[in-house]
């Protein structure tokens, strides 16, 4: 479940406080944002939201599953099956600027040890990564040179048609988090 927040700092209504902050009754803290709209597809806990393009935004988490959503509205537009545990990244992934389809594709991981190129416009899986031997932990996209991360235990270069270029040997969290920084 999503809420739809919109930001503010709503005065409270008849209310005299000596301090910053906003409160009602005499503990309970205010709240400075408007709920708009609760937004419900997933079973888990949503750990990412990612944006699509100016109308669509993408989210996902601990249910595997990812659900593609109209910004302006809040309607699902897509469900998006199949990893079989819960997702640990997401990114997008721009078309060829020479293609003449010019889909919207996200590259999705997951702790099934996989990773999954998705159209984001028709709603299917496009290719699924299943050579790793952990949990993919984290994905980049170096588009200028047309290649994408995956890092886990090992920190890995694809390129677009995901050809392993190249692979590291066993990093610990701590190293890999700096390489990627």
């Amino acid at each position: 479940m999503l809420r739809w927040l919109i930001g503010g700092g709503r005065e409270p209504q008849g209310l005299a406080e000596k301090s910053s902050l906003q409160t009602i009754g005499e503990e309970q803290t205010q709240n400075p944002y408007t709920e708009l709209l609760v937004l419900k597809a997933h079973h888990d806990i949503v750990r990412f939201l990612v944006q699509l393009d100016d109308y669509r935004f993408a989210s996902a988490g601990d249910d595997g599953i990812v659900v593609v959503w109209n910004a302006q509205t809040g309607e699902k537009l897509l469900e998006l099956n199949g990893h079989t545990q819960k997702i640990t990244a997401i990114t997008t992934f721009p078309s060829l600027e020479a293609c003449e389809e010019k889909n919207q594709l996200i590259l999705t991981a997951s702790a099934d040890k996989t990773v999954i190129v998705w159209d984001c416009d028709i709603g299917r899986q496009v290719q699924k990564v299943s050579c790793f031997q952990s949990t993919v932990k984290c994905l980049a996209v170096l588009q200028r040179l047309d290649v994408w991360l995956s890092g886990g235990n090992d920190l890995c270069v694809w390129n677009r048609n995901l050809d392993l270029l190249c692979k590291t040997g066993h990093l610990s969290d701590t190293v890999f988090q700096i390489l990627y920084q």
